[in-house]
């Protein structure tokens, strides 16, 4: 029984030597290129999805996306991905606010930097747009064909 136990005991051990450890670096996200549009609901009107505002924090991002109201069902996702759309995720905005002056809602967003292992590569950018489903259409916000971007950078 002691052998067995032993054994047990060194199996265990080696098995744990492959779990990876967490990084013991530290990253953020900054926006450099967007600045908050002026007099956006114009703009809304013609694009029906726009980001509106974007809060960097550490390894947070907070947004605001407005819409025009065309129906009461809508749906707005903020899609992003990591290595230049070879794959992406979809992150769903719950809806905040109407504003009935002039017939449009504001949808909250957040995106969360991933932890990263040490033996994986932390991504330099985070890519992302803006859609809006609604009647069975989607109306896309991608800062104008450029996307809007996320720089990761280490402490």
């Amino acid at each position: 029984p002691r052998a067995l136990s032993n054994s047990f005991h060194r199996s265990s051990l080696s098995a744990s030597f492959t779990v990876s450890k967490r990084s013991t670096n530290q990253y953020y996200l900054v926006s450099k290129c967007f600045t908050s549009p002026k007099n956006i609901i114009p703009l809304i009107y013609q694009r029906q999805v726009m980001l509106e505002c974007l809060y960097t924090q550490d390894s947070l991002v907070y947004g605001t996306v407005r819409v025009h109201i065309c129906t009461n069902e809508k749906r707005v996702f903020v899609r992003i991905s990591e290595n230049d759309w070879k794959t992406f995720e979809d992150i769903y905005g719950c809806h905040s606010m109407y504003y009935s002056n002039d017939n449009t809602d504001t949808f909250t967003f957040e995106i969360r930097l991933k932890k990263y292992d040490d033996n994986i590569k932390v991504p330099k950018q985070i890519y992302f747009a803006i859609c809006l489903q609604s009647n069975n259409q989607e109306f896309w916000d991608n800062n104008l064909g450029r996307n809007y971007v996320l720089d990761v950078l280490e402490r």
